[in-house]
Formats: structure tokens, C-alpha cells, sequence
């Protein structure tokens, strides 16, 4: 409930061929000794055939048994259709699954596996070399699942062991001859052994067999999630990483935090082409760039696996080791307790020859999730200039780089690899800007065209007199979603004005696209939200604005709230904008009044929305309307009470903190909902929905779809340049309600409406009153409880209430 409750308030703010690969060295591999995982790095082509050779034997464990089909399942959906065989020996062996491409078939036949009788390892070494014979591979890889040395099958008097090193060493020496032969024929042979399962006194004996077997690696998978694969294949000239990294996620309504995987593929090939080599293409950025720089992001999310802050970047570490970039540092930032303004970023480099011209690539990613009280920031707008809260991280993360490349004596010509996501976002895209506008960075050459700055879902922090949409800032890609609303704030509204760097590419909706085109591009979407370990449903389609209904009991002369779909186009992306101008234009004002009435009491509750209290279940809206309409009075100026502000902070999941916070924040989001209840019904019925559109999945899963690396990908055929034409700044009027009769009823809705909009207004009679009707320059223009009133002007209204007539009484 806590991520609804953030939604909430900030968003009506604005935050809101196989070659032998040598396995690496675990014992000096600094990734290895901070993780404890083993990486399992292996060429592929499409003429290779890759056979896993499984130890069935009588010892086999059901334990060991699952997770040995969950490690092929796992290997054959990483590597891509990589043409996979299963072999399976005990007393003698035999073809499990015949050589195939389909993860589905292979896991179907794992199921069917059983364990029996003796360990015959050259039985499955001859069975192996007849199905490479008969596929006619040039190439192969083996790999050797087991739990023991060999145990039966052909002997070897004389070879390697003796009697001194076990007494079945005839069977060791002829397995170890066959694997000699097969290596000699340039097959690869990995030994993966569940090492705890042998012995203690036979341990150091059972390694050193499987270890002489092997020439591309030894792995003791006793814990299999410690084994990570990482393959590398050549197309078009261009070599591709391929492997699978962690991003830490938020499951708020199961309970817990957690890592989560999902797959990259990666080249150095894409920053031999300048960030503007796409400029005049059907899309102004590399695609496939833009889907890893979001991985990169996630991967430098806070990791929730992670208890202490030191190693919270560790996703990130691991992440760019696996792609060859080397010195890997977070800033200070990242390794304490994040404060309401701090900033966490992270840093590696590696160097890349381009044209025979050396560079130094350097990818800096700035944290965008995991954050807690860094909110805080988000809401800092400040009087002028750019949004202070960002601006400040931005200046953060610009000194972290600037004593990186002195660290480093980095030197020359360099590549700029720079991504973020909301928060995180909004700060690259101000270094990113101020970079373009000119800032030089020590002892290093940085031309614009080895700039690539992705921002995903970045909110607005810059301004228009800084120029941000001139052509030199085309190599700043701000991938949104116009339904997120993170990227509709800081607000572009009168009065503030913000905007951002770059230009802004939006993903598909109904709206952009049509119905049609959509309706293709949502279902490959889909498809990859699927496979992604997505924490909802695609819902984001299913918004519906609300409208709050009074149905009178006449008998007892009592009113209930319901709650009934507009009439209104269903279209969230306004919705949005129509919540956020008119908080804007009604609460906000100008950049002056919120700093100095509001910014300190909004940033200290954004903070505690994020301390280490328990979730409260959120109250529906309707309890939220009846909290609302307990106010004493609803003449204008008045200030909620402060028993009416402690049961609105309970009701936003605040409890006894509440009475440490300034009254201003409750009473700026209180006075928004008594005016304005439609807007807060819609908001609150579409919680989940609203929330769910700034899911980083979702952007992912939107970003695959377009990349030839997971899917075939359908142009989107949409006009995605900015228009140059300044659209006119929307006007909105104040609609004044005077209460005749207070001791009779109250009202809700008034406030500021946009021209031409309606006024949403509702009578509330009490028990002992009667509503006369809603007039307007003395004339009655309605006498129903709900009244719609066109808004053209800055008005006065007057909602009149009375005693309940006698004769009303007795009937």
C-alpha cells in the first residue's frame, strides 16, 4: 500500500563456433570473491551442439535430480535455441533428448528422469561422440553433470590414478583416456559436479578427476544458484554478450523486497556508431542500446537482497564485469543510508578502438530505485532556476565522474555511457544538458556524438530558457510513457513551466498510434512482460474516471455516497493532465508560495511515507470522501482541524508521526480534496493503475518489443517530433461558493476549473436542514444536490440551506 500512498501525493506533485574459453580464475576473480558465483562464460554458433552428459547412478538425490533439470531448463531458455542433446548414463547410457532447438521438448523429456545401478561416465563419453558423428557438427561442447567419480564401465589397468587414489581407478583411467581423445577433436568438455554429495575422505580425489577431464572448466554446483551462465556469439561481425543480470524490486502487496533477473544482450559494437547515428532513421536511437541502458539502470537500483549499504550496488558490479568493464565504483552515496537529497551512482570503464582512435567507454548509471527518503528530493523545487532537488543531484553525480576520470588518470578521447530512470532520470538529463551546454570534464576529449544519455520515465527539471530542445541535445533520448505520471512533473503548468533536455520518445497508446497498430505492438509487448518477473498484470488500459454520486433516502432523510463511471473519454494520459494542472493552478500557485508554504512540510511527509514503520492498509475512497466532508465548516481560507489532520494522515498510512509533521502538507492535500472530489475519486479508484504505468518492467517489456534482439519488432508509426508551435497556457477561473445556512449543510467542490470545464459541485443538507438551491447574482440556476456549472469566468455561486420545514417534518 506504501508505493499507492507515494503515488498519491506525488502524483497530483510532480515528484512524482566454439573456441576454447578458459574458465575464469575464482581464486583471484574479484566479482567471484564479492558474490560467491561462478560464471559459466561460453561461445556459441548456430553449428555447435551442446550435450549435457547426466550422471542417472543409484546415489543420484531427488534434490539433485530437480536441480539438475532446472540448470539444462535454465540453460537452453538463456542460450537462445542453442541446439541442445541429453545424454544419461548409470550401468550403460542412452539418448534422453535428441538433438533440438525446443526448451519446451527438453524439459518434457527431463521429467521422465530416474536413477539406478553404477556410474558408467565412458559409456556416456562413447554415446556422446556417436551423436556428434551422426548430427555432423564441426563443433561441441560437453558438459558432465555428476555427483561421483566413475564406478563401472570399461577399465584402464595403467593410466593417471593408482590403487592409492581409489579403488575403482581402473574405471577413472579409461573415462579420463576417452575425454583426452574427444578434447583432441576440439570438443569442449565442463565437469559440473555437486561436490558436498561425495564424501569427505574422497572429496580432493573426485575434484581432481573431473578437474583433468575438463579443458573449459570446472563447477562445483552443490548450490546451483551460483552458477551464472554468459554466452557470446558473432553476428554481423559484432561479438554478443548474452547472459542474465539482477535488478532489485518492490512487492508491496505480497509482502517483501527482492532481486528479480531478466536477460541482456550486449556489444561494444553499439558505441561504435555516434549516439546520432539514428537520428534519421524510423527511430532517433539504437534500439537495442536503449534496451540495455535500461538493464544497466536497473541493475544499479538499490539491491533488496542487500543488508548492508556497502554492497547494495553489487547488481551493478556484477552486471558490468560480465561486460568487460573494469574499476567499478559507487559513490559515497550509494554505500550509506540514503538522506532526503542524496544520490547514488556508479561507474566503470573500459577502453574500445573505434576506426584505429582508442577511447575510454565509460557507463555511469545513476540510481533510479531503492532510494527511500531520497523522495524527499524529488519535491524540492526551489524558487527559480532549475528544480533544486534535481540540480543538486545532478552537480553530485558530476563531481563523482570528475574524480573518477582523475582517479584513474583516465586520459584522451572518451565515450559517455549515461542512463537513468524517474529520479534517477531527471538527473541525467541535467548532466546530460549541462555537458552539451559546455561544462568540460578534466584531462578528457567528450564530443556530443560519444554521448549516449538515456533517461527512462524521467520527470522535468530543466526550463526553456535554457534551450534544452536545440539540436545539440539530440544525443539526450527521454524514453516515457505518456500514461506514467512521473513524466508529466515537476508541471509544465503556468508559473512553473519545466520541461526537459533532449527529445522525448513515447511509447504506445491508442491515442498515438490507433487502435489497430496498438492492439499488434501491446500483444509483443506482452509477450515480453510475460517473460519478465513482472510484479502485476498489464492494467494500465483499464482506467476509468469516476464520479461521486449523493443518493437520498427520503424516509429518513439521510444521503450515502457512491461511486459511478464518468461519462468521459476513459484516457488516463489526460486524466493525468487535467489532476496536475489544477493542483497546480489551485494549490501550488507559483514557485514562491510552495517554497515557502509548503516545500519543507511536503518533503518532511514524502519522508515519512518511507520510514521503517509498518504498512497500513489504504482506505477506500469513499471513507476518504466522509473524512473529508467531517470538516466544521467549508468557508473559504479555513484550515483543516487538526482532529480532521490526524485522521487524514491515518487514513494515508501515517499513524503517531503525523503530529511531527507541519500541519501544511495535510492541509494542501485536504483543501484538494474537499474542492476538487471527482479528481481524488479517480485517483484513488485507479491507485493501482496509476502506479502500475511507472513500472520499470513495463518500460522494459515496451523496449523489447522493439528489439531485434528478444523479438521481431513492428515499426511504430507515429509522428515523434516535439511540436515547435508553444501550445497556450490553459486558463482557469475560481469558482467561489458561499454557504448560506452553515448550521443547516456544507458543500464540496469550488475551486479552480479550467475554461469551459464544469465546476463540480455537491449539497450536503444535515439531518435538520434542506438545500434550497444553488444561485448565482440572486437567480436559482439549480435546486438538485449535484450540480455541474460551466466554468467561463471567475464566479460567485451561493448554496443555500434552511430548516426543515414543519409540514416537512410531519410528513
Amino acid at each position: 500500500m506504501k508505493k499507492m500512498i507515494i503515488t498519491f501525493c506525488l502524483g497530483i506533485f510532480f515528484l512524482i563456433p566454439l573456441s576454447v574459453t578458459h574458465a575464469l580464475d575464482f581464486g583471484t576473480n574479484v566479482l567471484v570473491q564479492a558474490t560467491d558465483k561462478q560464471l559459466l562464460k561460453m561461445k556459441l554458433d548456430d553449428e555447435a551442439l551442446t550435450i549435457f552428459l547426466i550422471d542417472t547412478s543409484g546415489n543420484m538425490q531427488n534434490k539433485d535430480k530437480q536441480t539438475t533439470i532446472d540448470l539444462i531448463n535454465r540453460f537452453a531458455v538463456e542460450s537462445e535455441q542453442a541446439r541442445i542433446a541429453v545424454i544419461a548414463y548409470d550401468n550403460d547410457s542412452q539418448v534422453l533428448v535428441a538433438p533440438t532447438t525446443d526448451s519446451t521438448v527438453i524439459l518434457e523429456k527431463l521429467s521422465t528422469l530416474e536413477s539406478s545401478g553404477e556410474s558408467n561416465l565412458t559409456a556416456g563419453l562413447k554415446t556422446a561422440e556417436e551423436l556428434i558423428k551422426q548430427s555432423q557438427n564441426q563443433k561441441a561442447n560437453i558438459f558432465i553433470i555428476a555427483d561421483n567419480a566413475p564406478t563401472a564401465g570399461d577399465m584402464l589397468k595403467k593410466g593417471t590414478y593408482t590403487s592409492k587414489d581409489s579403488h575403482s581407478y581402473k574405471y577413472a583411467n579409461a573415462a579420463n583416456e576417452y575425454a583426452k581423445q574427444l578434447k583432441k577433436s576440439k570438443v569442449s568438455i565442463r565437469t559440473l559436479i555437486y561436490l558436498a554429495r561425495v564424501a569427505k575422505s574422497t572429496q580432493a580425489q573426485t575434484q581432481r578427476f573431473f578437474e583433468n577431464i575438463q579443458n573449459d572448466g570446472f563447477f562445483d554446483i552443490s548450490k546451483s544458484q551460483t552458477l551464472d551462465f554468459l554466452f557470446e556469439r558473432t553476428k554481423s561481425d559484432q561479438t554478443i554478450l548474452t547472459g542474465q543480470f539482477d535488478y532489485g524490486v518492490t512487492v508491496f502487496d505480497s509482502g517483501g523486497n527482492r532481486d528479480a533477473q531478466a536477460q541482456f544482450h550486449y556489444t561494444d559494437h553499439y558505441f561504435e556508431q555516434s549516439s546520432d547515428a539514428y537520428q534519421n532513421k524510423a527511430l532517433p536511437y539504437n534500439p537495442s542500446l536503449a534496451t540495455m541502458s535500461l538493464n544497466l539502470e536497473l541493475a544499479a537500483w538499490a539491491s533488496p537482497n542487500q543488508k548492508n549499504y556497502l554492497f547494495k550496488s553489487d547488481n551493478a558490479k556484477i552486471l558490468l564485469t560480465k561486460l568487460g568493464f573494469a574499476h567499478f565504483e559507487a559513490n559515497d552515496a550509494f554505500k550509506l543510508k540514503p538522506t532526503k537529497d542524496s544520490i547514488g551512482a556508479v561507474i566503470a570503464e573500459k577502453k574500445l578502438t573505434v576506426e584505429k582512435e582508442d577511447y575510454t567507454l565509460l557507463a555511469l548509471a545513476i540510481r533510479g530505485g531503492g532510494y527511500e527518503a531520497e523522495w524527499a528530493s524529488n519535491v524540492t523545487l526551489g524558487t527559480s532556476g532549475q528544480h533544486q532537488g534535481f540540480h543538486k543531484a545532478s552537480q553530485d553525480v558530476l563531481r563523482f565522474l570528475e574524480n573518477y576520470i582523475k582517479t584513474h588518470d583516465i586520459k584522451g578521447k572518451i565515450k559517455l555511457w549515461l542512463t537513468g530512470y524517474s529520479r534517477g532520470a531527471a538527473t541525467a538529463n541535467l548532466l546530460a544538458g549541462e555537458l552539451n551546454s559546455g561544462r568540460k570534464l578534466p584531462q578528457v576529449e567528450l564530443a556530443s556524438s560519444d554521448l549516449y544519455a538515456f533517461c527512462f520515465e524521467s520527470p522535468a527539471g530543466t526550463l526553456a530558457s535554457f534551450n534544452p530542445r536545440n539540436k545539440k541535445n539530440d544525443n539526450i533520448i527521454n524514453i516515457v510513457n505518456p500514461n506514467d505520471v512521473v513524466t508529466k512533473v515537476a508541471p509544465e503548468a503556468k508559473n512553473f513551466e519545466f520541461t526537459r533536455y533532449g527529445k522525448d520518445i513515447q511509447l504506445p497508446t491508442k491515442e498515438l498510434v490507433g487502435e489497430t497498430q496498438y492492439s499488434l505492438l501491446r500483444d509483443r509487448m506482452l509477450r515480453e512482460l510475460e517473460i519478465l518477473e513482472s510484479l502485476d498484470d498489464y492494467i494500465v488500459d483499464d482506467f476509468k474516471w469516476k464520479k461521486l454520486s449523493l443518493n437520498v433516502n427520503l424516509s429518513n432523510k439521510s444521503i450515502k455516497f457512491s461511486v459511478n463511471d464518468n461519462n468521459q473519454k476513459h484516457i488516463l494520459d489526460k486524466y493525468l493532465e487535467k489532476l496536475i494542472a489544477t493542483f497546480t493552478a489551485e494549490e501550488l500557485l507559483n514557485r514562491n508560495y510552495y517554497v515557502q508554504n509548503h516545500q519543507e512540510s511536503v518533503r518532511g511527509l514524502i519522508a515519512a511515507f518511507l520510514a521503517d514503520s509498518n504498512d497500513k492498509e489504504l482506505v477506500s475512497a469513499i471513507e476518504l470522501i466522509k473524512i473529508i466532508v467531517d470538516l466544521k465548516t467549508t468557508s473559504l481560507g479555513e484550515f483543516i482541524t487538526r482532529p480532521l489532520q490526524q485522521k487524514l494522515g491515518q487514513a494515508l498510512g501515517l499513524d503517531d508521526i503525523t503530529r511531527e509533521l507541519n500541519s501544511s502538507a495535510l492541509e494542501l492535500f485536504g483543501d484538494f480534496i474537499l474542492k476538487h472530489p471527482n479528481l481524488t475519486l479517480t485517483l484513488f479508484e485507479n491507485l493501482k493503475i496509476v502506479g502500475a504505468a511507472h513500472q520499470p518492467e513495463i518500460c522494459l517489456a515496451w523496449l523489447r518489443s522493439q528489439d531485434k534482439n528478444y523479438t521481431e519488432p513492428l515499426p511504430i508509426l507515429q509522428n515523434r517530433k516535439r511540436s515547435a508551435v508553444v501550445e497556450e497556457k490553459k486558463t482557469y477561473y475560481k469558482t467561489n461558493v458561499i454557504v448560506e445556512g452553515l448550521a443547516f449543510g456544507k458543500i464540496l467542490g469550488g475551486g479552480v476549473t479550467q475554461e469551459f470545464d464544469k465546476a463540480e459541485l455537491y449539497a450536503l443538507p444535515f439531518e435538520n436542514g434542506q438545500f434550497d438551491g444553488w444561485y448565482k447574482d440572486g437567480s436559482l440556476i439549480s435546486n438538485e444536490l449535484e450540480c455541474d456549472y460551466t466554468v467561463t469566468e471567475e464566479s460567485t455561486l451561493v448554496a443555500k440551506f434552511s430548516a426543515i420545514e414543519e409540514s416537512a417534518n410531519e410528513k
